[in-house]
């Protein structure tokens, strides 16, 4: 039976490998060299251009103990990919009036009006008042002074204190429950001073819930996924599709991959049942057909197949638009060379550097080394999938990136 899988997997997909195996055999050598140096135990490449998948390939294994191979609708944790859906679902609710950017928190939230921020002094922190309220532009663009343990290890007591520190914030019953504990935590500096990656859609997932009066997971599913036809993104995924949902290696020695000990670290948190908890800002899974569907509607300028609109050009024109000024979004502590839109990172003319995108293309990745990245000049997509702990493929992710673009001006050249 596996056989057959893979001979009916090479038969439809034949026109794209044959067609295109020549011009991407480059990625093909890119990827199949970090499996054999065991750094992944495989992958997806998925890229769409002027128009078309013009390639979208499976390589190695999903389950290395197994021996089960990837396969192109093999299902990966996105994690903060899901970021940008649950952006673009909230941005719907600000086309539709029901929510301002320029709306203060506890206008919605009123746990949110007596925050203080915490203002480190030696060894020790005191309590001062903000200087103004979040607003929900700030939530969107990580400078609301609500951030993580990864990004301001100096107050790690603080999280412990509040039960922010949990691995994937699991612990918690639902996003409510999370965002009443986010509102008693002290922000860790003044709203607007600066970006600060964390917990912040966290708290834009909840704005939908009270909004919208329903759950994320099923705003999500009537406003985002069955429009695109995301047919395999869940936060928790249904029992008959447990067995496509791909393995979490780390390295172990120079030779060798581990599989993720769930007991030691929750990767399997999409195999639960009946969970109610909804995280906005990593809780997603989904396969690199499903998100190419949501990110083809965004490079089509918010536009269904079907010709209706699932988001306007009007908001999306803010969503890939700067919104930091002069500053850079900051990442585990390194300032980027690139600025930050309404919930997407957007390429400045120093970061084409990394890997030659054009200016103002928008992009992020995952915490499991996913990565996808939209340059709306090329009409090019591209989404790279591996499920490696912890986050530290970056280079090659981009290096993937910046050959397919390579690949794609090549062949507009002859």
């Amino acid at each position: 039976m596996k056989h057959l899988r893979l001979l009916v997997g090479l038969i439809v997909f034949a026109p794209t490998l044959i067609a295109h195996s020549q011009n991407f055999i480059k990625i093909d050598s890119t990827i199949n060299a970090e499996i054999a140096q065991k750094n992944v135990s495989g992958g997806v490449a998925y890229v769409y251009h002027n128009n078309k998948v013009v390639f979208n390939k499976a390589y190695g294994y999903a389950n290395i103990a197994l021996q089960s191979p990837m396969e192109v609708n093999s299902i990966f944790r996105i994690a903060s990919q899901t970021k940008a859906i649950v952006s673009i679902a909230f941005l719907q609710l600000v086309e539709k009036g029901k929510i301002s950017l320029e709306d203060p928190i506890e206008k919605y939230i009123p746990n949110f009006a007596n925050q203080k921020v915490a203002v480190m002094v030696a060894d020790t922190f005191k309590l001062v008042s903000r200087n103004r309220s979040i607003t929900i532009r700030d939530l969107l663009t990580h400078q609301a002074g609500i951030s993580s343990t990864d990004e301001y290890p100096k107050y790690k007591s603080l999280f412990e204190k509040f039960k922010l520190n949990q691995p994937l914030n699991q612990g918690y019953a639902s996003l409510k429950e999370e965002v009443d504990q986010i509102a008693a935590m002290p922000l860790l500096h003044q709203p607007g001073e600066r970006f600060s990656y964390g917990l912040c859609t966290n708290v834009i997932g909840r704005l939908i819930e009270i909004i919208a009066g329903t759950t994320l997971d099923e705003y999500l599913t009537k406003n985002i996924f069955e429009p695109l036809q995301m047919q395999d993104t869940y936060f928790y995924l249904p029992k008959e599709k447990h067995n496509r949902l791909v393995k979490v290696y780390t390295k172990y020695s120079k030779d060798s991959l581990m599989e993720i000990n769930p007991n030691m670290y929750p990767v399997d948190y999409p195999l639960q049942t009946k969970g109610k908890y909804f995280s906005a800002i990593g809780g997603l899974v989904s396969t690199t057909q499903d998100y190419g569907n949501f990110l083809q509607c965004l490079l089509h300028n918010g536009k269904l197949n079907n010709g209706k609109q699932l988001i306007g050009e009007k908001i999306l024109n803010e969503f890939w638009t700067n919104q930091l000024g002069d500053k850079t979004f900051v990442f585990g502590g390194v300032k980027s060379l690139n600025n930050f839109g309404l919930g997407v990172g957007l390429t400045t003319k120093a970061g084409q550097v990394i890997n030659n995108a054009s200016e103002g293309s928008f992009f992020w990745g995952g915490a499991f080394n996913t990565a996808y990245m939209v340059d709306r000049k090329r009409n090019l997509i591209t989404i790279f999938c591996f499920q490696r702990a912890p986050f530290v493929l970056p280079p090659l992710l981009s290096k993937l990136e910046k050959t397919t673009i390579q690949i794609i001006d090549d062949a507009g050249r002859h």
